[in-house]
């Protein structure tokens, strides 16, 4: 009997999204998705599909894990809810995960710090720092938002002269800037490693203590700065709330 836990792992942090199911280490099945028009309107359906090609009921997922941020707003809200709603009906446990984690998790035994960055547009960039020469994402600095001129600034308080390797869509928009204020040497990644990948999720979560269901509530996306919506001059909420 196989005792290694069921897992499903999703991601809705980016424009480009992904969900995956494994038993342990195991990837059974990863689904990328394009949520440039709304996550509502793709990741269920994704999520169904993944589930099928993986031969996989969904009563009989064990523990679920998702990307709490940073990254876009509503991405990261219809994520949590949807992952929240599942673990409430299932009684399962979850394992937020930072999205910054997982981008420098596509690097491992890397002799460099890897620098991921996500454009947090305005002009900025989200942004952390990992050593991952063991195999897995530790982390060297806490999360932080500049602009990406800035970054150098960053890596010398960190302490960091040598090269580091740039990820994400932040290191790709803003590459001509970035090359000009990191250490000599460093290696841009590129497009490809831009989005974080639900199946690195999976691979993480196995070492991570998860949130019992009943905690659930505790678990909030990491936004990092305000979001970008505000209210119209002169508009109030509605007394008691409300969407």
């Amino acid at each position: 009997m196989n005792e290694s836990p069921l897992i499903l792992a999703l991601d809705t942090s980016h424009m480009k999204g992904s969900v995956a199911v494994a038993r342990g280490e195991e990837i059974l099945c990863e689904i990328l998705f394009d949520a440039s028009d709304t996550h509502s309107a793709t990741l269920m359906p994704a999520v169904d599909v993944c589930l099928e090609t993986a031969g996989v009921r969904f009563k009989d997922i064990d523990l679920f894990g998702v990307v709490s941020g940073p990254g876009s707003f509503t991405g990261l809200r219809i994520g949590m809810a949807t992952v929240k709603a599942f673990a409430a009906v299932c009684r399962r446990p979850v394992i937020p995960m930072l999205s910054l984690e997982v981008l420098a998790a596509a690097f491992p035994f890397a002799k460099s710090p890897v620098l991921p960055l996500i454009d947090a547009r305005r002009g900025e960039v989200y942004g952390g720092l990992y050593r991952t020469d063991d195999g897995l994402p530790g982390e060297l600095a806490p999360p932080f938002s500049t602009g990406p001129g800035k970054v150098g600034e960053f890596l010398a308080d960190a302490g960091i002269a040598g090269p580091v390797i740039v990820c994400g869509t932040g290191a790709a928009r803003y590459e001509k800037v970035l090359s000009s204020v990191v250490p000599d040497g460093s290696f841009f990644s590129g497009p490809k490693w831009s989005v974080p990948s639900a199946a690195l999720v999976v691979v993480l979560a196995l070492g991570k203590d998860p949130v019992p269901y009943a905690e659930l509530p505790a678990i909030e996306p990491l936004y990092i700065r305000p979001p970008d919506a505000r209210l119209p001059a002169g508009s109030r909420l509605r007394r008691g709330g409300g969407e």
